[in-house]
């Protein structure tokens, strides 16, 4: 599994020993290369069973010989004149090993990229596999940082001390005293420390990409709140010590270390077992030992914990992972990827039957007048969880309370990658239904098949077009997947406007109205209502950030403007075009208190253009943004303005002819409605 190890040394000319100690010797054991010490005039080279993958990455303004290792190293060398100078910072890193070698290589990069050369250091990569159950890592880094024309620059600089009247004070020797002061952050605890996190972070980010759930920590076995005592890294001398039949103090204390876990582990299983005697007469599961068997030995499998949350993420990561090595070139590897998350999946699917069965069982010894065939598998396992995470018989309120969340976050799994990009679906789906029939009818006119005698005219085609058959058949599945997937939206959304509109029906609204409303609640971190719109009182950033925000959204020139955007404001959504109009709209409610340059630059931002690029137009957003830019220029021509809201025709649309007797009659059908709706998963009076 994935290990935690990021240890670190400064590098000196002169070794503990009092020998003097090359960079180019360091460099060449870690990469693997034959180096010249032009300083020395000898050559160093060491013979390497597997050959190092080897990088050098340097900031934009240092020179071009830094990615000549001999030539960087030998400058270095130079440079650092003193007997007694540090020539370099190593760090050496264990990798993930459930990653592959080219995402190994691609984290590597990523980290030093980020870590140190944006720093401005030089760092000379090598990766190290000469055992294939420790891939790791070494960077060497430069001490110095490289001024803007290429060359050295200066590690501290001098700040001399002065007296109360601004004489320069003088020490001991009679020269002016001065302290030094670094010139970067590199040698600080705090920066060590980020360095530690963010390597743990973003080994994280590249398991979690990669469809792993094991992650690592920076922090300490006691930070973490393990009772566990970490091992010492005992590196490839140690190892070779004991092969040898030598004794290493390191290994002999990571073995003393490995007897104390394991009694604090036996303890534990005590502790748990003792739990388990004291839940007996509460509500718990019951697995027969056969499933209690094969559960465990799927959690061991799998290295996770077993439950219905757990399952349904595993395969969303297992789904990404299969994925990202769908192009792949097939090689032994990408086989060996395709097997494991085979076989994870129908470890998966076992579980899941298990858990299906048990909860069955459950339901049947505690909620016996509840008709189980109306029940989805997702809805079986919430109930058991819930009655047992209260330890009580749930009432039929509790019950369908739960069910709709149930239902709510399936639905969110079911459509996972949609919902990764809803707003670009719910804009394209139509056009995509439309030009899949217009393909489908011009298939068939071409192929003869006719409704009035489909049977005969479909078999005739399929003899005489076999190959636009094939075709056909494509057509007609997408087509059924894109109504599947409609239905799940629409399914969603509505159960997003029951929870958000509990009041108004909201089924003659379009997917996109419902959409727009749902946004809007994202945007406001509230539902919006006919009264709030009409007070004034939504908004949700002050003028001196949306002057940020517009500036950030208009400045085509900096590559980085989406990245800072997300870091200064994480809930903006800059990759949803109704959001960025619900921003626009805000921003001209607001318009009296803004400048000049950002009024301009506020009808340059276009969420139709946004739109357009998701594949598909948008005539709700084009008319609301049409009406926006006319307000703004009304403004600039002087004129007043009395801006409207995006959501106001719709909530208007909503609450339309719903006086308060029809509004009450409303409510007592939709109360009917959710009573009949309870029955249906009941066999029988409730308990």
């Amino acid at each position: 599994m994935a290990i935690y190890h990021f240890s670190g040394q400064i590098m000196n000319k002169i070794s503990k020993q009092g020998k003097y100690k090359s960079p180019l010797a360091c460099a060449a054991y870690r990469s693997g290369d034959k180096l010249h010490d032009e300083k020395e005039d000898i050559d160093f080279y060491y013979m390497r069973k597997v050959k190092p993958v080897t990088h050098i990455l340097a900031p934009n303004h240092a020179p071009s010989w830094v990615y000549d290792r001999e030539k960087l190293w030998n400058e270095v060398n130079r440079i650092e004149k003193n007997i007694n100078s540090q020539f370099a910072r190593e760090f050496n890193v264990a990798l993930p090993i459930e990653l592959s070698r080219e995402e190994q290589e691609k984290l590597t990069l990523d980290f030093c990229q980020t870590a140190f050369v944006e720093k401005g250091m030089v760092a000379d990569i090598a990766i190290h596999r000469d055992d294939e159950s420790n891939p790791h890592f070494h960077v060497m880094l430069t001490m110095r940082p490289f001024n803007e024309d290429g060359t050295w620059g200066h590690k501290a600089k001098r700040q001399y001390k002065f007296d109360e009247n601004g004489n320069h004070v003088l020490d001991k020797n009679g020269k002016k005293a001065f302290v030094k002061v670094p010139t970067t952050d590199w040698n600080e605890k705090k920066t060590f420390e980020n360095w530690r996190k963010l390597w743990a972070e973003k080994a994280n980010e590249y398991l979690e990409m990669n469809g792993f759930v094991e992650r690592i920590s920076h922090l300490s076995h006691r930070d973490n709140g393990f009772e566990t005592l970490p091992t010492k890294h005992e590196g490839y001398v140690a190892r070779k010590m004991v092969s040898k039949g030598k004794e290493s103090d390191l290994i002999l204390h990571n073995e003393k270390i490995k007897q104390y876990n394991k009694i604090v582990t036996e303890l534990n299983k005590y502790k748990r077992q003792k739990e388990k005697v004291v839940y007996e007469n509460k509500f718990v599961r019951r697995f027969s030992p056969s499933e209690k068997k094969m559960l465990s030995s799927i959690a061991k499998e799998l290295k996770m914990f077993v439950s219905y949350s757990s399952l349904l993420e595993r395969k969303e990561q297992l789904l990404k992972w299969s994925k990202s090595i769908r192009f792949k070139p097939d090689n032994e590897e990408k086989f060996k990827m395709l097997n494991r998350i085979e076989k994870e999946n129908e470890l998966i699917e076992q579980a899941e039957q298990i858990l299906n069965q048990e909860s069955e069982r459950f339901i049947k010894a505690n909620y016996p007048t509840w008709d189980l065939n109306s029940l989805e598998e997702h809805e079986k396992i919430s109930i058991v969880d819930e009655t047992i995470k209260q330890n009580k018989i749930l009432s039929e309120d509790e019950i369908d309370m739960i069910l709709d969340e149930s239902n709510e976050e399936y639905l969110h799994s079911k459509i996972h990658e949609i919902l990764e990009n809803r707003y670009a679906f719910v804009l394209a789906i139509d056009k995509k239904m439309n030009e899949l029939n217009t393909q489908r009818n011009k298939l068939e006119t071409l192929m003869n098949i006719n409704s009035a005698d489909f049977e005969n005219s479909l078999k005739k085609a399929s003899i005489e077009f076999p190959n636009e058959i094939k075709v056909l058949k494509q057509n007609v599945k997408a087509i059924n997947d894109l109504y599947e997937a409609k239905d799940l939206v629409e399914e969603l959304y509505n159960l997003e406007m029951k929870k958000l509109y509990p009041e108004h029906d909201s089924s003659h609204l379009s997917l996109e109205e419902k959409e727009i409303l749902i946004v809007g609640y994202e945007y406001y971190e509230q539902p919006i209502t006919l009264e709030l719109l009409e007070s004034g009182e939504l908004r949700n950033y002050t003028t001196t950030e949306q002057k940020e925000i517009i500036q950030l959204l208009t400045n085509k020139n900096d590559s980085n403007r989406f990245k800072t955007l997300k870091t200064l404001y994480p809930n903006f959504q800059f990759y949803n075009p109704r959001y960025v109009l619900l921003f626009k709209e805000e921003c001209i409610h607001n318009i009296d208190n803004l400048d000049k340059e950002s009024i301009d630059k506020l009808k340059s931002i276009d969420p139709v253009k946004m739109a357009h690029s998701k594949l598909n137009n948008s005539s709700i957003l084009e008319n609301y943004n049409y009406s926006l830019d006319e307000q703004i220029a009304s403004h600039s021509a002087g004129s007043s303005i009395v801006p409207g809201y995006v959501a106001g025709g719709i909530l208007s649309a909503l609450t339309k002819n719903r006086s308060y007797a029809s509004k009450k009659q409303f409510e007592e059908d939709l109360k009917r409605k959710n009573r009949k709706k309870k029955n249906v998963h009941r066999g029988g009076h409730s308990i």
